[in-house]
């Protein structure tokens, strides 16, 4: 295993909570790849996108629910580190993680393994809050805050 393989993009701070998780498989289609049957890493970002909705259907935590707690969360910063090439049509799975913050924001990491359980590609993304109008929030709104309350309480 290569040492950026092995990264820990959000190291866990004594006395909080450990990391959500959530998995969702997937099968390479043909239009993701380009002529030698590789994954085109531009489709990267939307396997990252696949793990955060499987994590916010299991938590919760969607987009919609957002919305309707009037808040969104763009991303403000995304990072991958490519390590073996995923190839048409093969099966894999997306490990989202949401790791603790007491700031404004969430922090996602992702790990994409192929069929064989070896790790194609790790990343992570930063998501800050805003208002409906896309002005930054400094604090968590309500439904947040509740959502980390029920995390810190292993009541999720």
């Amino acid at each position: 295993m290569s040492r950026r393989s092995r990264t820990e993009y959000f190291p866990q701070e004594p006395g909080t909570p450990l990391p959500l998780h959530a998995e969702v498989m997937r099968k390479v289609r043909f239009e993701e790849v380009d002529p030698l049957t590789i994954v085109w890493h531009g489709r990267y970002p939307s396997y990252f996108e696949d793990g955060r909705e499987a994590f916010g259907e299991k938590y919760g935590l969607t987009y919609m629910d957002m919305y309707h707690a009037k808040f969104m969360a763009p991303l403000a910063k995304m990072h991958i580190d490519y390590l073996e090439p995923l190839a048409f049509p093969e099966r894999f799975r997306i490990i989202t993680s949401l790791h603790w913050t007491e700031g404004a924001r969430l922090n996602f990491s992702y790990t994409i393994e192929n069929q064989d359980g070896k790790i194609c590609a790790r990343g992570y993304t930063v998501q800050v809050l805003t208002t409906l109008t896309r002005d930054v929030l400094l604090i968590r709104p309500q439904f947040l805050e509740d959502f980390f309350r029920a995390w810190k309480e292993n009541r999720l």
